[in-house]
């Protein structure tokens, strides 16, 4: 089981800033987000993190949204399940 890092904690926890800071869809600016920063698990186990995040981040489009503290420690919750469900790859 992979262990969670403070870098992986912390990149979770920029992931609502930066999912305002991308252009196109929701799923989009996720997949961009969740390939860049965890690139090194399988196209399959990032596309499993995505679909969890997107319900999170999505109602960020809206006018006027912008990132709490609640969305940082949901990322942060989910990425960290998620990570330690993942067997150990060397990054």
């Amino acid at each position: 089981m992979a262990q969670v890092s403070d870098r992986d904690r912390n990149l979770a926890r920029e992931l609502p800033e930066k999912f305002l800071s991308e252009s196109g869809s929701a799923i989009d600016r996720v997949t961009e987000l969740v390939s860049q920063s965890w690139m090194s698990y399988d196209a399959d186990v990032r596309d499993e993190l995505v679909e969890v995040l997107v319900p999170v981040l999505e109602p960020l489009l809206e006018s006027g949204a912008v990132a709490s503290y609640r969305e940082r420690d949901l990322c942060e919750g989910i990425v960290a399940s998620w990570l330690t469900r993942q067997p150990s790859v060397n990054r």
